[in-house]
């Protein structure tokens, strides 16, 4: 992302930061690092469960099924691999672009790293808890902790926001056209029905200010006590009008977020295609809207599991039949889908290695020369 020009004026928060900042080099008001023990065990221990999992699912699906994949789509996997990692930086400038004002602290190669590691996080856990705090871990040391959480939980939700209104368009034109299979064609409109009606829920919890409303909820039904729901509001109250932010659109970071994340999933349809083109599918039209919306249905429904082993091979093979190709491509396509995410958690996991040995390696470096200034300090004073 680029840097605001000299004649721009500075945000207020931006400016009370850099002058703390100044300050603290002059020596003038230092205060201790915060070294975030916690942060960085959680992020090994995730870091190794990763490394674990990645060697289970290479050794489940087999090396033979992996070198057959590669082999027929040749060069194509590298250009489908490209596009992948093109789609991932957009989704990391998009959650850069969503910090903002805070986002000058924090460089944008700090927060791709926070990307792709908790994207392959994600890939072995479903639901996509785990994969969001490793990347809420691997910022807090950058940035505020409200702005960090605030501009990924947003990322998240215009992504799903743009995804299900692609759904929306069709879904509906793929099962209108398509004679596809009684039992798959009611799980697709279940499945869309409750992605709609989960959008609207929503939006309508954000308006009314998400953190109230789950800590009353939480309260009536007697989980937290009135204190601590009043102690948890406060504390998150403007986690609340960050969140806000992204239905008023006021905040030109997210503007900006939003044109990145809609140019992110064009990047990821063109990869799509690509994907069909490398097995040799004749592209028609209807193949194309089916698998953008059919199928990306199917993957999420598939997500139960890791990889969607089991779900998504019968599932596509039912669709790509529907679709007028034979259902084994439907299931060879799925192959080079998991052959794809895996190259992905690869990557994703040694950038996190690198990225949380660096930014382990800073803080520890910033707490020796707090102690040393410390020392220096004391010693002039005393002398």
């Amino acid at each position: 992302m680029s840097e605001p020009s000299a004649d721009e004026p500075v945000p207020a928060e931006v400016g009370v930061a850099l002058a703390a900042a100044d300050a603290a080099a002059a020596g003038k008001h230092e205060e201790p690092p915060n070294r975030h023990f916690w942060s960085h065990l959680f992020n090994v221990l995730v870091l190794v469960g990763g490394g674990i999992a990645l060697a289970v699912m290479m050794h489940q699906l087999g090396w033979a099924n992996a070198r057959e994949v590669f082999e027929d789509v040749g060069g194509w996997f590298i250009l489908i691999l490209g596009l992948d990692l093109v789609g991932m930086g957009l989704d990391a400038a998009a959650i850069h672009a969503f910090m903002q004002p805070e986002s000058r602290m924090v460089s944008y190669w700090k927060v791709f790293a926070a990307q792709a590691s908790g994207r392959a996080i994600n890939i072995f856990v479903p639901g996509g808890v785990v994969g969001e705090a490793t990347k809420i871990t691997m910022l807090v040391s950058q940035a505020p902790r409200d702005r960090v959480l605030s501009a990924i939980v947003l990322f998240n939700l215009a992504t799903f926001y743009i995804s299900v209104a692609i759904l929306i368009i069709g879904v509906p034109i793929t099962t209108f056209a398509v004679d596809l299979p009684h039992e798959l064609a009611v799980v697709i409109w279940i499945g869309l029905a409750i992605l709609i009606a989960l959008v609207v829920a929503l939006a309508v919890i954000i308006r009314r200010g998400a953190i109230d409303t789950v800590m009353t909820t939480l309260r009536g039904l007697r989980v937290i006590s009135k204190e601590r729901a009043t102690k948890w509001k406060t504390q998150l109250a403007q986690l609340d009008r960050h969140l806000k932010d992204l239905h008023s659109a006021e905040n030109p970071g997210n503007r900006r977020a939003l044109v990145l994340l809609l140019i992110s999933r064009v990047v990821a349809w063109t990869s799509t295609i690509v994907v069909l083109a490398a097995v040799g599918l004749h592209l028609r039209p209807m193949l194309i809207i089916g698998v953008l919306s059919v199928g990306v249905l199917i993957s999420w429904i598939s997500a139960v599991v890791p990889l969607g082993l089991g779900i998504a091979d019968g599932s596509n093979y039912a669709l790509f039949g529907a679709l007028g190709s034979a259902g084994a491509d439907g299931v060879f396509v799925t192959l080079l889908n998991r052959a794809r995410t895996l190259a992905i958690a690869l990557l994703g996991l040694a950038i996190m290695a690198l990225a949380h040995t660096s930014n382990h390696t800073t803080v520890k470096r910033r707490h020796r020369e707090y102690v040393r200034r410390t020392a220096q300090n004391a010693k002039i004073i005393s002398g």
